[in-house]
């Protein structure tokens, strides 16, 4: 999987993170005025989902911040 940042109008970004053959499998609720905004909110969304994937499948865990 892997995130795509996109141009939703004029000068607002969106993240959307694709399945292996390109398709959408959720989208950000928000847009952001910057595509760097964007992708700082992909790539958090995305440690959240680490993190609570380690949670559930009860694997080693971090000490510190993310």
């Amino acid at each position: 999987m892997q995130f795509e940042i996109r141009e939703t109008s004029r000068s607002l970004w969106s993240w959307v993170l694709l399945n292996e053959t390109a398709e959408p499998v959720m989208e950000s609720r928000r847009n952001f005025p910057s595509r760097a905004q964007a992708a700082a909110a992909a790539l958090a969304f995305s440690h959240l989902v680490a993190r609570a994937g380690r949670t559930l499948s009860g694997g080693p865990r971090r000490v510190g911040f993310l």
